[in-house]
């Protein structure tokens, strides 16, 4: 970086935030009841809190942990700029867009976009537009991510593709007087003050910077035979394993984007199954085709060999003709990992679906009986494409 100012110009003491210390890992800055208010209970005004005072962790484990926002004040408006040294930070934006200033200059993310900024660079975060913003995050603890291993996909054009992440352009602020710095830093919030702006980078190279990404120009793998591939063909970014166990990662990036859907002789949502990664599931626009009622905004958690998959409702009305389907208007996301998600207390707390599992439930006869075991089929369907079948 070339700047205006060495960064050790600024350097002041540190004191702890006492109001908001703590790990994120088990609460965050002093968070609990404006996000209890953040959609229908009254008594607190999101729209008076900023990006770092909305923060709300959801669920942790050693490699990450992860959340929503939801604020409605610029960071700006009090000169305030943070700093995160223990963790890349994910910003999964849902409603409006968010405006970040970095050392390295400025980002634009919205709905549909995915945000990235390494630890150690200092940003403040605001709103593009008016009103609220909303959406997820995550802190990455683990390994830096990286475009996952393509393999026989090949890096020609599959899956994210490298060209497509946006870098900043270096740009300075003009600003007189101090701003306050919030660091986090072995877990813990502390606050300082910078005599003059962090925002003093006039150009910079390298291969470490904040980026964006279009969601909408990750290039979907799917099948157009039969069967399901496994979700990794929908990973985004990956943060490998610390175990480096096959198919394992610290954290998978991974999205279900419009698509369309062929497989022949296939239940076509997503099918019911434990496996050996635990699954942090959320919603950025549109409706989820595995569990009606699931809106954007909502989060799930299944853990590791957990049994789980479409709702009842789901299964019952996803018996077609198996003609091709334009699978559109919806994006879900998932973070993936070989570890446990592990709720945090506040999120306990605040829970609105008690009665999860009973989406699985119906009424009269075992809904679930799809066949008699006992009878054999004459022949064995055909498999797409047989020559012998008949179309």
């Amino acid at each position: 970086m070339y700047r205006k100012y060495p960064s050790v110009s600024q350097l002041s003491r540190l004191t702890r935030d006492n109001d908001g210390g703590g790990s994120s890992l088990y609460r965050t800055y002093d968070v609990n009841e404006r996000f209890k208010a953040s959609e229908d209970i009254e008594g607190v005004d999101n729209m008076a809190v900023d990006w770092v005072d909305s923060l709300f962790t959801i669920a942790y484990h050693k490699g990450a942990s992860c959340g929503v926002y939801d604020f409605g004040k610029d960071m700006s408006e009090n000169s305030r700029v943070f700093i995160h040294h223990d963790a890349d930070v994910m910003f999964l934006p849902r409603e409006n867009v968010l405006k970040i200033r970095t050392e390295l200059g400025v980002l634009r993310g919205g709905p549909r976009e995915m945000i990235l900024i390494p630890k150690g660079i200092k940003y403040t975060v605001d709103k593009a537009g008016s009103g609220r913003a909303k959406g997820y995050f995550l802190e990455n603890y683990g390994a830096p991510f990286k475009i996952p291993d393509l393999g026989p996909i090949g890096i020609t054009s599959g899956l994210a593709h490298p060209r497509h992440f946006r870098a900043p352009t270096a740009s300075t602020v003009e600003k007189r007087g101090a701003s306050e710095l919030i660091s986090k830093f072995s877990g813990r919030m502390y606050l300082s003050k910078l005599s003059k702006t962090p925002y003093d980078v006039v150009g910079w190279y390298g291969n470490y910077y904040p980026t964006v990404y279009d969601l909408g120009l990750f290039m979907a793998i799917n099948t157009v035979t039969y069967d399901h591939p496994d979700p990794s063909i929908g990973v985004v970014l990956q943060s490998p394993s610390l175990s480096y166990a096959p198919g394992t990662a610290n954290i998978d990036f991974v999205i279900f984007p419009p698509r369309w859907l062929t497989a022949e002789n296939t239940f076509r949502p997503p099918w019911f199954h434990r496996n050996v990664m635990s699954e942090f599931m959320g919603l950025l626009y549109g409706g989820y085709d595995a569990k009606q009622g699931f809106k954007p905004g909502c989060s799930s958690i299944h853990n590791q060999l957990s049994p789980h998959g479409p709702d009842l409702a789901t299964t019952t009305s996803s018996s077609n003709d198996g003609k091709p389907e334009r699978y559109h208007g919806t994006l879900a996301f998932m973070w993936e990992s070989d570890q446990i998600w592990i709720p945090t207390k506040q999120a306990l707390e605040v829970l609105k679906d008690d009665t999860y599992v009973d989406c699985w439930k119906g009424s009269g006869e075992d809904p679930w009986e799809r066949f008699d075991p006992s009878e054999i089929p004459n022949e064995p369907s055909k498999l797409p494409f047989d020559p012998n079948r008949a179309e």
